[in-house]
């Protein structure tokens, strides 16, 4: 017996899907922050649900954040996880590290204006994903920005400039987005 997808069961598995991304692999223990837990939670299920070029990628998948926010141990929780058949390995950059080795960049908001640009600018060519909670994070160049409204994170999604540089995204990344340009 063949089953085919209906419409009904195609929006359960986006609704499932929107669940699974807010909720899970959120660490067990109590975050120190909600949103901080949230934030932890949308870098790995953009870092699950992406693609990168396979020059840009070896044996581990990176995700980088910067020392501008102290994750405390959330980070933690899904560092040498399995996505893709590649080990996710998490990484903090200081000042003068070389960004263009991780897959997934993320510029907290606390970042100097300054040292963002220069973040920025060091993987501007390259498929380095990039991430941030800052206002007018995509106006400046950002591929993904979060939004906290009411302690609810939402995003949007800068698809022309992701594409642009050879990453693909899910689907179902782009069903659950607040917004997305670039369509």
């Amino acid at each position: 017996m063949v089953m085919r997808c209906t419409p009904l069961i195609k929006r359960l598995n986006a609704i499932a899907l929107v669940m699974w991304f807010l909720l899970a692999n959120i660490s067990a223990a109590a975050p120190t922050s909600e949103i901080q837990a949230l934030t932890v939670a949308f870098l790995y299920n953009f870092m699950k649900l992406s693609e990168w070029p396979d020059e840009a990628v070896g044996n581990e998948l990176i995700l980088c954040v910067t020392q501008a926010r102290d994750f405390g141990h959330e980070l933690d929780s899904i560092s040498g996880r399995e996505i893709q058949d590649k080990t996710l390995k998490v990484k903090q950059l200081m000042p003068g590290d070389d960004p263009l080795k991780c897959q997934l960049l993320f510029l907290p908001s606390e970042e100097k204006p300054l040292r963002m640009q220069e973040w920025l600018k060091a993987i501007e060519n390259a498929p380095v994903l990039s991430v941030s909670d800052m206002d007018g994070f995509l106006d400046q160049g950002g591929m993904i920005a979060l939004a906290s409204d009411a302690n609810r994170l939402q995003f949007e999604v800068n698809l022309e400039r992701i594409e642009n540089l050879g990453i693909k995204m899910s689907s179902q990344i782009l069903q659950i987005a607040r917004a997305v340009r670039g369509k």
